[in-house]
């Protein structure tokens, strides 16, 4: 069995080298480095790497997102098989073959899924939101939308029968999940497997930052991608797990990044959350995403004014969720956010 390992590639000089070097696999194998426009000395460290591993080819394009990239080594692979591994991180030492291994024994399974791990302190700490997709089992996406928490590019072996789907290229945020779903979707049968396969490193607040700075751009497309992936959907089970998926862990931490950096509510942001509630009120949806997104601008942001509050309260009456007038809710929501603020982060009302 051939496996291709497909690998974005933009301004990774100092962690590309680590991350060819965890592809560790007795079968044979090509590893597609699609540079993209790097402006750093990838290219040069990617053409040395070239020299010492004769399974690498190497793709230089203008830049176009991680998304094109993935597309691009797609459209060059020739595996049975493909993954995917970010430039910054790694397989964890004899996980691909350990993969391979469930891949090849069963001719129904068209998908290997392992856990992702985070890198800290020295330590892999396992996703704490992927509990329920730890362990061996063999699924489909109407039995287990569980799946969905798992829905980056990474940790997953796929058969080559799906290198002809593509990355959204229209988006940046949340690219993938068109993509993964629609693989999940077509499976005969995916393979769980609780062992941990894939490392995640992440410069501390490097993504808080980014969704901060970005915020505006990525609602726009966490909406995008939220309506095609609600359509691809068949069942109400599999839209409202989505919906937790995408509502409450991704766009609602997405308002709370924004949140902690500017302190402050405003018209604009106002008018983008409630595009998005009425958007979610149109589909299939979490009523506990809703809530967390409603509890993260209310307690979350400060200098309410009646004007602002009573937009606020009429783009919630208008999905059938009540809110008291202004004067209450001066009384009796903004001082739960007043005695408990301090230093403390917005996280610490999320996890309440």
């Amino acid at each position: 069995m051939k496996i291709s390992i497909i690998i974005p590639v933009y301004n990774a000089a100092s962690t590309i080298r680590r991350a060819i070097a965890s592809v560790d696999t007795k079968q044979n194998y090509e590893i597609i480095c699609i540079n993209d426009g790097s402006t750093d000395e990838s290219r040069t460290v990617l053409e040395q790497l070239q020299k010492e591993y004769p399974n690498i080819t190497l793709i230089n394009q203008e830049n176009k997102g991680a998304a094109a990239s993935r597309n691009k080594g797609l459209a060059h692979m020739t595996g049975d098989v493909f993954m995917f591994l970010d430039a910054d991180d790694e397989f964890l030492t004899s996980r691909i073959d350990f993969m391979a291994d469930f891949y090849q024994k069963a001719e129904d399974v068209d998908i290997v899924l392992g856990q992702i791990a985070k890198g800290k302190h020295g330590e892999w700490q396992p996703i704490y939101t992927h509990q329920e997709i730890q362990k061996l089992e063999k699924v489909e996406l109407a039995q287990c939308p569980d799946i969905m928490q798992s829905i980056g590019p990474g940790g997953k072996m796929f058969s080559a029968q799906f290198a002809d789907l593509r990355f959204d290229e229209d988006v940046v945020f949340c690219e993938e999940h068109f993509f993964i779903i629609t693989a999940y979707k077509k499976a005969k049968k995916i393979q769980l497997l609780p062992n941990i396969v894939y490392g995640y490193n992440e410069i501390e607040g490097s993504v808080t930052n980014q969704r901060a700075e970005q915020f505006e751009s990525y609602m726009l497309d966490a909406l995008k991608v939220r309506t095609r992936v609600m359509d691809l959907l068949s069942s109400k089970d599999e839209r409202t797990y989505y919906s937790y998926r995408m509502d409450e862990l991704i766009v609602s931490y997405l308002l709370q990044a924004y949140i902690e950096k500017n302190n402050v509510i405003t018209k604009k942001l106002l008018d983008s959350v409630t595009t998005y509630i009425n958007a979610m009120q149109k589909t299939d949806y979490s009523g506990k995403a809703m809530f967390r997104i409603i509890k993260v601008v209310e307690q979350g942001s400060k200098k309410w004014n009646k004007a602002l509050y009573q937009q606020w309260r009429e783009t919630l009456l208008s999905v059938g969720i009540g809110r008291p007038n202004y004067y209450r809710f001066k009384v009796e929501v903004l001082p739960k956010r007043a005695k408990s603020r301090g230093k403390m982060k917005l996280k610490y009302y999320l996890k309440r």
